[in-house]
């Protein structure tokens, strides 16, 4: 049947459409919002129940069928050209036909694991060795570390009785000691590796690869007690497996790209991208007329949830503040973002992280114990013990740059150049002209020029076959 220029396909095969059919497309940039991952929308409405289409849907009319998920690898073309693919999923069933929308979104991503807590997944365990190293691998992998840190809390008050020095992962002459808390701290890398083994997805990114970053582990404070191996779930914060990464997000600024067809997910940095220039110039594609829109929060709060547990960090001391963006020359209101992730204060006379929090142990009755999420950085194994720190190599988990480190705070090293964009920000709302091509090779990450101004692309609305200009949201960088 003729599509008008439109072909579909569900997992490969080319499904009949009427004719005269239209296909309503949204697509959205998902690199403009931090609290979740926005994906694109097509609505493709009364595809006909051929005897081909029943077969290639699985018979989803049939009370008898055993399809019941509708779910299907789908990919929209329009004159040969693939506008849009995602996860094609049936919303109504009738006996004319199918309606259906198509979604790529974070959402569905993980599949059965998306809102199963870290805790609650079978994440497998890792081998402690003896004698006990400061890193152990699994896999050619650095899985998780063991770092000094100072916590004088960590028994309440019986301490004493165990011999406790007051630090978790203690170590003398470069052994560990046998008294006090062992802790196995996991890499966040290793931790992603192991999502991704789990639900069969690629996670891939300069984020893992990043020179500092790739140091990044999770604090905890479940102690081993003895055990011979250390169950990764065990040793992470009570959250999701997408919060997981939208606080990762929101932490350092990062680029999500998902593909869920392949199953990929890229997590890059935000800041590589508004640092391109602009190579595209749809001043020709733009009708006249226009609309612009304020941005009424120009300036940002950037933040952490802290561990209510942790009595270090419950009066906020300075290095634990927001970020603020300075005040602008005229009035805005501000934009908060916070993050679940925070950092640990360093030890001035020991210059280890600190922390003043009861443990997880089986002694003393404290297996009921929680923590917060936090994260820190391992330095390595420095003259004969185990180092990690808060900020490292220029880099800071402090929001704001700590005294004597300009310039290395999150806020100047990861957000600095969308804090920048954000205090010139405005939307404009523009029809623009935009081929089967040009949407073909749409790219969300691109800049766009318009008669002087540089934009972004924040949503672009078309219908297919193009008969009319696509109704397009821009956002100024």
């Amino acid at each position: 049947m003729n599509g008008n220029g439109i072909q579909i396909r569900f997992d490969g095969q080319v499904v009949d459409l009427p004719k005269d059919f239209k296909v309503d497309i949204e697509r959205v940039s998902p690199y403009l919002t931090f609290e979740d991952i926005l994906s694109p929308r097509t609505t493709i409405p009364a595809l006909p129940a051929t005897a081909r289409n029943r077969q290639i849907l699985g018979y989803p009319d049939l009370l008898q069928s055993d399809n019941v998920a509708f779910q299907y690898e789908c990919q929209t073309y329009f004159n040969g050209q693939l506008i849009n693919q995602g996860i094609g999923v049936i919303t109504e069933v009738a006996e004319a036909g199918y309606s259906f929308g198509v979604v790529q979104a974070l959402g569905q991503f993980f599949g059965d694991y998306q809102t199963e807590l870290l805790t609650e997944i079978d994440l497998g365990t890792v081998a402690i060795p003896a004698p006990l190293t400061a890193v152990v691998q699994q896999g050619g992998r650095d899985a998780c570390c063991f770092p000094a840190m100072v916590n004088p809390d960590f028994y309440g008050s019986n301490g004493g009785q165990v011999g406790y020095s007051w630090v978790m992962n203690d170590i003398s002459g470069g052994v560990y000691t046998a008294e006090g808390p062992k802790i196995p701290m996991f890499f966040v890398p290793f931790v992603l590796h192991r999502i991704a083994q789990l639900t069969g997805t690629t996670i891939e990114g300069d984020f893992l690869t990043h020179p500092v970053l790739s140091k990044l582990f999770i604090v905890n404070t479940r102690a081993l007690d003895g055990a011979a191996s250390a169950d990764v779930a065990r040793h992470l914060p009570e959250m999701s497996v997408a919060t997981f990464l939208l606080e990762l997000r929101k932490m350092f600024c990062l680029k999500m790209d998902i593909d869920t067809v392949s199953k990929r997910l890229r997590l890059d940095f935000l800041k590589d991208m508004l640092a391109r220039p602009t190579r595209l110039d749809w001043s020709r594609k733009a009708v006249k007329q226009y609309r612009k829109v304020p941005e009424t929060a120009r300036r940002l709060q950037l933040g952490s949830d802290l561990d209510s547990g942790d009595a270090l960090s419950k009066d906020k001391p300075p290095q634990l503040d927001d970020y603020l963006t300075p005040e602008l020359d005229t009035p805005t209101q501000i934009a908060q973002m916070k993050t679940r992730f925070s950092a640990l204060l360093m030890d001035p006379d020991v210059g280890i992280p600190a922390l003043r929090q009861q443990g997880i142990t089986q002694l003393f009755n404290q297996g009921a114990g929680k923590f917060g999420a936090r994260l820190c950085l391992w330095k390595g194994f420095e003259e004969n013990y185990p180092v990690s720190a808060s900020t490292l190599y220029g880099v800071s988990l402090y929001w704001k740059s700590p005294d004597g480190a300009p310039g290395t705070g999150l806020a100047d090293v990861f957000w600095r150049p969308y804090i920048e964009m954000r205090k010139r920000q405005y939307y404009a709302s523009r029809e623009l002209v935009l081929t089967e091509t040009d949407l073909a090779g749409l790219d969300f990450s691109e800049k766009i020029h318009i008669n002087g101004v540089d934009y972004l692309l924040a949503r672009v609305q078309v219908s297919l076959p193009i008969k009319a200009p696509a109704q397009c949201l821009l956002v100024r960088v």
